[in-house]
C-alpha cells in the first residue's frame, strides 16, 4: 500500500471502495460491525499489537462502510477486507481506481431496457443487448418445457417446469421472469390444451417471488437464505394453484400428486384439505429443486449482467474462478 493511515480524495470518490467493502461483507454472510471489530482486534493481537492498541470500536468499523467519505483509513480498510476474505491486492486495486481522475459526465442512460419491475430506489443490473435478451427469454421458456419433459419421461413426483422462470427472474428481474411464465403457459396450449392457461398465474407468482425475493428480501445472500427462498416460492405458488385446482378441476392434477391427495382426503375427511396439503408437499420439493438448478444456470452466466448483486453467495466462487469476482464487479447493477 502506498499510504499509511488516512488518505483523501474528492468527496464521494471513495464510494466505489465502500461499495466493494459492502459487497465483501454480504458475501461473507453479512456479519455485524461488532463482529468485524472483534475479528480485526483478534488479528492485531495475534500480530503482537498490545491489547489497548488492538481494540477498535464498532462505530469506527461502521464508518468505513459509510458512503460519501472524504477521507478513509486505508490501513484499517485493508484489515477489514482481509478478515472478510478479500484476496491480496484487492484493496490496492480499489484505492488506485478511486484515485484516478474523475471521468467526464455522461448522459443518463435510456431507462427503456431496465427491469420493468424495478422500483425507483432499486438499481437495475446491466441487461444484455435486446437480441441477446430475446434469445435468453426463448431459452428460459425452452428450459421450462425441458424440465416438464424430464418430469413426464421419468414420472418424477416434481414438475421442474419453472426452472427457466426462476433463472430469468433472478438474472433479468421479476417481471422478465413473469413474461417467461406467461409465454410458457401460452405455448403450453399446443401440448396440453387450454388447461395450461389458468396456471399462468402460478408461473407469474413464482417469478415475482424469486425476483423480489433476491432483490428486496436479500434471500440470495447465503445458502440458508436461498433455501428459504425456495420455501417462500413453494408456499406462494401453492396458495394460487390450490384454488385453481379446486374450482376448475375438482382438485385433480392428473399426476401422482392425486394419489397423495386421495390418501390425505381419506384420513382427514376433506378432499379440499387433501388437495391443499398434497399440492404444498409436492410444491416444496419442486420449487426447492428448481431454485438450486436455476442457481447453477445463473452461476454460468456472465457476471457483468449483474446477477452477482442479488446473489452474493456466488461472489466467492466467481472470484475463485476469475469470472467476475468481487474485485471485478461493477459498482452498479
Amino acid at each position: 500500500m502506498d499510504g499509511q493511515g488516512p488518505a483523501t480524495v474528492q468527496n464521494g470518490r471513495w464510494d466505489p471502495l465502500v461499495d466493494r467493502l459492502q459487497a465483501l461483507r454480504l458475501a461473507a454472510g453479512e456479519p455485524s460491525y461488532a463482529s468485524i471489530a472483534q475479528l480485526v482486534t483478534e488479528r492485531r493481537t495475534a500480530a503482537g499489537v498490545p491489547d489497548h492498541a488492538a481494540r477498535i470500536a464498532r462505530s469506527t468499523i461502521y464508518d468505513c462502510f459509510r458512503p460519501g467519505r472524504v477521507r478513509v483509513n486505508v490501513v484499517l480498510v485493508r484489515e477489514i477486507a482481509e478478515v472478510l476474505g478479500a484476496a491480496d491486492g484487492d484493496v490496492d486495486a480499489w484505492v488506485a481506481r478511486c484515485r484516478q481522475p474523475a471521468p467526464a459526465l455522461a448522459a443518463p442512460p435510456d431507462p427503456a431496457p431496465d427491469d420493468p419491475g424495478r422500483g425507483p430506489a432499486e438499481a437495475a443490473p446491466s441487461l444484455p443487448r435486446p437480441g441477446v435478451l430475446a434469445l435468453l427469454l426463448v431459452a428460459a421458456v425452452l428450459v421450462n418445457f425441458a424440465g416438464n419433459a424430464f418430469h413426464e419421461a421419468l414420472r418424477l413426483p416434481v414438475f421442474l417446469d419453472m426452472v427457466g422462470t426462476a433463472a430469468a427472474a433472478i438474472v433479468l428481474g421479476p417481471w422478465w421472469g413473469a413474461l417467461v411464465g406467461v409465454l410458457t403457459n401460452v405455448a403450453g396450449v399446443a401440448t396440453s390444451g387450454p388447461a395450461s392457461l389458468p396456471f399462468t398465474l402460478v408461473n407469474v407468482v413464482g417469478a415475482l417471488a424469486w425476483g423480489y425475493g433476491v432483490r428486496r428480501l436479500g434471500l440470495g445472500r447465503t445458502l440458508p437464505r436461498f433455501f428459504s427462498l425456495g420455501l417462500l416460492v413453494a408456499v406462494a405458488c401453492s396458495a394460487v394453484a390450490v384454488p385453481l385446482l379446486l374450482l376448475l378441476f375438482d382438485g385433480s392434477t392428473g399426476h401422482s400428486q392425486d394419489t397423495i391427495g386421495a390418501t390425505l382426503a381419506q384420513l382427514t375427511g376433506s378432499s379440499a384439505l387433501g388437495t391443499a396439503v398434497s399440492n404444498l408437499v409436492v410444491s416444496l420439493g419442486d420449487k426447492i429443486i428448481s431454485s438450486f438448478v436455476a442457481l447453477v444456470v445463473v452461476a454460468a452466466l456472465p457476471a457483468s449482467w449483474g446477477a452477482w448483486r442479488h446473489l452474493p453467495l456466488l461472489g466467492t466462487a466467481g472470484a475463485a474462478r476469475g469470472h467476475g469476482g468481487l474485485a471485478e464487479h461493477p459498482s452498479s447493477g
